[in-house]
């Protein structure tokens, strides 16, 4: 991973931390699926 693609996800976890538990599970899911979708466009990319 780029430098710049991990400080914007240790950036993001950050925010989703400070958040209320209740809406913790719905950010780290989208954060995930962000970063499947980078790790499989960088497969393609092969």
């Amino acid at each position: 991973m780029s430098e710049d693609l991990v400080s914007q996800v240790k950036t993001e976890v950050e925010r989703i931390v400070a958040l209320p538990l209740d809406q913790q599970v719905n950010d780290f899911a989208a954060l995930r699926d962000e970063l499947e979708s980078v790790l499989n466009d960088s497969d393609s990319n092969r």
